[in-house]
């Protein structure tokens, strides 16, 4: 016979057998979120996802920013394989200019980051030349590896 908490389910009418579901321990949390960027927060809770233990699993894994990257990532190549880099239908010329706008940013962001390396280690090689000569050396070798330099 089926039981729930000590009771057998047969002697339990059903309204009492429900109100009883909210004594049960709380397996998942009623609240999650997931930090983003310094001061941007994404919440999951029960209120925006059916299953917001799963979501936060997957987002943990791949965020939302990934996501949606491999998700246009591939509609743009789709779109221009068979629409052309001009597609005539406004909706996708449109999608194909955001896209390739958050491209550029992308990548001046990526320059911007390898610009602060370049002048982190000019203060390095100013204050400690050894251990500049160390990671310089690393990085030439990790390029050479990597086909550059």
């Amino acid at each position: 016979m089926a039981t729930t908490l000590g009771f057998p389910l047969s002697l339990m009418d059903p309204a009492s057998w429900l109100r009883s579901w909210g004594t049960l321990p709380q397996v998942a949390p009623t609240y999650l979120d997931q930090p983003i960027l310094q001061g941007w927060t994404f919440n999951i809770n029960s209120n925006n996802s059916s299953s917001p233990q799963t979501e936060a699993s997957v987002v943990a894994k791949h965020s939302y920013g990934r996501q949606l990257g491999r998700i246009s990532d591939a509609l743009e190549f789709l779109v221009e394989e068979r629409y052309g880099k001009t597609p005539s239908d406004e909706r996708l010329a449109d999608f194909l200019t955001m896209k390739h706008d958050i491209d550029q940013v992308k990548q001046e962001a990526a320059a911007a980051r390898l610009e602060q390396i370049s002048r982190d280690l000019a203060l390095l090689k100013a204050v400690d030349e050894p251990r500049y000569n160390r990671l310089r050396d690393g990085l030439l070798q990790a390029l050479r590896a990597d086909g550059g330099a």
